[in-house]
């Protein structure tokens, strides 16, 4: 059966000499692996139309199992996410965190919504930084966890300009005033906590322009990383390599 769709690729995987293994996530928010043949062949025709993060009409064979892609309209090829390494590796966080938080024949037009708005962001010249915060924290209960940013986790305080850090032994936000009981929390400026409440509670549709400073959004990467780790077990592929990107800017010899 010949099917078309819309979707964007979210997972690329190399088979064999010449093929690839594409998983695209379709405008219906299903998950579609699909062989592509020769992909890897420039004369194929499809190596450039496989990459992440492509947007287009797919167009492929479909009996049972793994479909077969025939060809792709490319809607939007998001070609500047090929040329730095910092954004094309947050936009692989935003598409590995969605990618795993769905079960192998989940249908989520509302994960597909997600994608398709970071990616649009992107490309307009917000953050890819900030859009995989956004992303990792609207996916956090698909792992089986909240967090709570806007009320000290052990008075139960809300003025949020007395928070001072992450407690992982309270599971919350701490005051400056209790402090001492987690000499361990994880030290964080409250604008970082407000922002995290912010962007955890504001719907996708109604973030407009959206810009925070470089220290802000470190401090709001590492939290949340952390809580991914601790709460959920979880290891993300593509933070390794902004880990070691950021590695070699420090330490450039």
């Amino acid at each position: 059966m010949l099917m078309k769709q819309k979707g964007i690729i979210i997972k690329s995987v190399d088979y064999g000499e010449s093929d690839k293994i594409i998983t695209i996530l379709n405008e219906y928010g299903a998950k579609i692996p699909l062989m592509a043949r020769r992909a890897k062949k420039v004369k194929s025709g499809l190596q450039a139309h496989t990459q992440m993060f492509v947007y287009g009409l797919f167009i492929y064979n479909k009996w049972r199992g793994m479909g077969t892609l025939n060809s792709v309209d490319v809607i939007n090829q998001h070609y500047e996410l090929q040329l730095d390494l910092y954004e094309s590796s947050y936009a692989s966080l935003c598409a590995e965190t969605i990618e795993r938080s769905m079960e192998e024949n989940e249908v989520s037009k509302y994960n597909y919504e997600l994608l398709h708005f970071v990616l649009t962001k992107i490309s307009e010249g917000t953050s890819a930084q900030l859009m995989s915060i956004v992303v990792l924290l609207k996916c956090m209960a698909k792992f089986g966890f909240t967090a709570s940013f806007n009320r000290c986790v052990i008075t139960g305080n809300d003025d949020q300009s007395k928070l001072m850090g992450y407690s992982f032994k309270f599971d919350g936000a701490i005051s400056q005033e209790v402090a001492y009981q987690d000499p361990h929390a994880l030290k964080l400026t409250n604008r970082s906590l407000y922002l995290l409440d912010i962007l955890q509670k504001l719907p996708i549709n109604k973030m407009n322009s959206l810009s925070i400073h470089q220290e802000i959004l470190d401090e709001m990467s590492e939290l949340i990383i952390m809580l991914y780790r601790e709460y959920a077990g979880m290891f993300f592929k593509s933070q390794k390599l902004i880990n070691q990107l950021k590695r070699l800017e420090n330490n450039p010899h």
